[in-house]
């Protein structure tokens, strides 16, 4: 009778186990997203004011007789460069400074005689005929950097002993 059993048994196992070993499948699916914001930010490198800020230095002189050019973001210390993504579209605005209230008119105030103006202008180009106020730009995700040339005209009488300054705010919108 123990033989039956076992033999009983191990038919009832075989029979069971196979209907037990089958696995039940659900299928779904999994989402993966990724969404890039377009973005753009401002670096001011190899500028010697800290902050978010450049600096077109016409150096020193005591006579204005001839024409005073410098330039920055074309390879020379300091500078302005913007890097968005890649395929953005931005532009960057410059205002007309402290001094003035149009573009056309961009002036240098004295630090003493505070009534004292120097005229000078920023130029998008080297030849300095187009006057810098907005450049558009597509990105391509590196830097970029932002040319300013700029030129103090020749003044006669040369104005007073001081330090003259302005500030043009500069805008990037994209």
């Amino acid at each position: 009778m123990r033989r039956l059993s076992a033999t009983v048994l191990g038919l009832a196992v075989m029979w069971i186990t196979p209907a037990q070993a089958q696995l039940r499948q659900e299928s779904g699916s999994l989402d993966v997203r990724l969404i890039v914001e377009e973005a753009c930010e401002v670096a001011w490198p190899g500028s010697t004011i800290g902050g978010g800020e450049a600096e077109l230095d016409f150096g020193t002189t005591s006579r204005l007789d001839d024409p005073i050019d410098r330039e920055i973001g074309t390879g020379t210390v300091g500078g302005i460069e913007v890097r968005c993504n890649a395929g953005t579209t931005y532009s960057v605005t410059f205002g007309p400074g402290e001094n003035a209230s149009d573009i056309d008119n961009r002036a240098m105030r004295g630090a003493v005689n505070t009534s004292q103006l120097i005229p000078y202008q920023i130029y998008s180009d080297a030849a300095r005929t187009a006057v810098l106020s907005n450049i558009f730009v597509t990105a391509n995700g590196a830097y970029q950097p932002v040319p300013v040339y700029g030129r103090v005209p020749p003044l006669s009488p040369t104005p007073p002993a001081d330090s003259y300054t302005d500030n043009v705010i500069v805008t990037v919108s994209f």
